[in-house]
């Protein structure tokens, strides 16, 4: 089934149930069932917005005009390039764990080791993929399978993304939607029968196509479910989402543009006061590009020939194709390629001009909600580490930053100036300064090290003057003494 943009549900609907007792064995297939239907409308949603990231786009099911046998079908494909600027410039740098008081850095600096060997990284942008194209990602983290009563191997965790066709949450109805159930499901290529596991904060579920038969139910040994749904906006749309009809529209131009073209190479000929004796002469004309008209009355004065080729207006087609790329370039928030420079417009003029303004409001909003998400998985794997006892029990998630630097070193000088002067007042703190010139999104761990290594700049002058000084007392008392022998000989 081709699924068309009219038949596209625009925001994924958030699967929110009534069950204040919590989701166990007595009724997790009731919630099942009434999860499944929601999730599957969903689904074909994030199948059709996949399809149309891939390229798969609506102009590809567009009927034969009836008149012609020119259909052209051109896909512009400008939904892959939005997803990946909006993604490569909003998780250009990777997110970092910083401790939010100093005497919890190794900790702190062991939890960012262990999720680097997970490559931390790679997850993020997958699952923010997923999320800039269907609004919603998801995120799992579990203890390691090779973990076991006398091995704890190097990597405890398991990070990973799911793809949000085969994964879903089911949110509380409670004030603040809490998550009372997460799924995920996988078709067993060898058995064609669908696989389902289901986390509650107690509970493992483990079934079979639906079956109350194959049901399994373990304790849940972390406590917290492991799967998190990573929200691309509170309306769980896509970064392009909004601006399909707009993209259609281009595609349309496009393939119509070139349905011209064609149109004017296979133009029809039409000749008026004459017609060709027989076939051989019309294949002639075909293949020689030549017509010549003759009337056997010798009266050649009403003969015509001519094409007929309707066109399109070009200045016309090409203010309505700046149009649309306008109009999808401010419904998404990328930044305008083909702008012009105003001659002496520099610094935030230029930005403002160009549209990176407008893309950096897309990357704090998109960075604002991945944060919640990130951080509900990093809570997760801070219970596993800790049960491990590989980290200190007392961090809490609280105690954790997550921070992302996206273009701190840009204008490097102006912020260093900037930064200068704001500390030359003297009326505000370092960190209060460093925040206001944007240098870092390390701020507290910045100005903490700054002042331990003030304090050990502070020591070693002390010392190296108190060696001074022993060295000076030293030397004196060997010319005191040099003095002496003098004297005494």
């Amino acid at each position: 089934m081709f699924l068309t943009a009219d038949k596209l549900h625009y925001g994924r609907q958030r699967i929110i149930l009534d069950y204040p007792d919590g989701v166990d064995k007595d009724n997790i297939f009731e919630v099942m069932q009434k999860a499944l239907g929601i999730h599957r409308a969903n689904a074909r949603d994030c199948e059709y917005l996949i399809n149309y990231l891939l390229g798969k786009q609506d102009i590809l099911n567009r009927p034969d005009s009836p008149t012609s046998n020119i259909n052209n079908q051109v896909v512009v494909n400008y939904a892959f390039p939005i997803t990946r600027e909006i993604v490569g410039y909003t998780f250009g740098s990777e997110f970092e764990f910083v401790p939010k008081d100093m005497t919890l850095q190794s900790d702190v600096s062991k939890l960012s080791d262990i999720y680097g060997y997970e490559l931390s990284y790679y997850v993020d942008v997958c699952s923010a993929l997923y999320s800039s194209t269907c609004g919603v990602g998801y995120q799992i983290t579990l203890p390691s399978e090779d973990i076991s009563k006398d091995n704890t191997p190097d990597i405890p965790i398991t990070y990973d993304y799911l793809d949000p066709r085969t994964t879903f949450v089911v949110q509380s109805s409670d004030i603040g939607n809490p998550v009372i159930m997460s799924c995920h499901f996988v078709e067993n290529k060898l058995t064609h029968k669908t696989e389902y596991t289901c986390y509650t904060n107690k509970y493992k579920f483990e079934f079979i196509n639906m079956d109350p038969k194959t049901l399994k139910i373990s304790i849940n040994p972390i406590g917290m479910n492991p799967i998190t749904m990573i929200e691309n906006s509170v309306f769980l749309t896509g970064d392009w989402e909004q601006a399909i009809s707009v993209m259609n529209a281009s595609n349309q131009i496009a393939s119509d543009s070139l349905n011209d073209i064609e149109g004017t190479i296979k133009a029809l000929l039409v000749v008026l006061g004459a017609e060709f004796e027989d076939d051989t002469k019309l294949d002639q004309v075909k293949r020689n590009r030549v017509l010549t008209l003759t009337s056997g009355t010798g009266d050649t004065s009403s003969l015509d020939a001519k094409f007929i080729s309707p066109q399109l207006e070009s200045t016309s087609v090409e203010n309505i194709r700046q149009y649309l790329e306008d109009a999808r370039n401010v419904i998404t928030g990328i930044p305008d390629r083909s702008a012009n420079s105003s001659g002496g417009d520099t610094g935030t003029a230029v930005l403002n001009r160009d549209g990176w303004t407008d893309i950096e409001i897309v990357a704090r909003l998109k960075e604002l909600f991945f944060k919640r998400g990130k951080k509900q998985q990093l809570a997760v794997g801070l219970k596993i580490l800790k049960m491990l006892g590989l980290i200190n029990k007392d961090l809490s998630i609280v105690d954790v930053d997550i921070s992302i630097g996206r273009h701190t070193t840009d204008n490097l000088q102006t912020k260093t100036q900037a930064f200068a002067t704001l500390v030359k007042t003297g009326e505000l703190a370092t960190i209060d300064a460093l925040e206001l010139a944007n240098l870092t999104n390390k701020s507290r761990e910045m100005v903490e090290r700054g002042e331990k290594a003030k304090k050990d700049r502070e020591k070693e002058a002390m010392k190296n003057a108190q060696n001074q000084g022993s060295s000076q007392d030293d030397n004196q008392q060997d010319d005191n003494q040099q003095e002496n022998n003098i004297d005494n000989n």
